[in-house]
């Protein structure tokens, strides 16, 4: 099976929601000081590889397409509700 660009876009576009996972995981579940600072490292590092894709779609001019908006959407809305949980 061929790794071809398209699934890679695809695979970064998706990933975000693993981090979010985590992050949620951190600040829900265990919610202890150390959790918390790790579960905003986490929801950070989600940004990585919405950023990766979206300079990739960028630099050959492509549309991101329904995932990227929805990576990004979903980036945006936890990220709004953990400050929320947590300001």
């Amino acid at each position: 099976m061929a790794l071809t660009r398209e699934t890679v876009i695809r695979n970064l576009w998706a990933s975000p929601a693993l981090f979010i996972t985590a992050a949620l995981i951190a600040f829900v579940v265990v919610r202890s000081d150390t959790a918390t600072r790790v579960g905003w490292v986490l929801y950070s590092a989600g940004w990585l590889p919405a950023a990766i894709a979206l300079t990739l779609c960028a630099s050959r001019k492509e549309n991101p397409g329904v995932g990227g908006t929805f990576a990004l959407v979903v980036l945006l809305g936890f990220g709004l509700l953990f400050w929320l949980n947590h300001a």
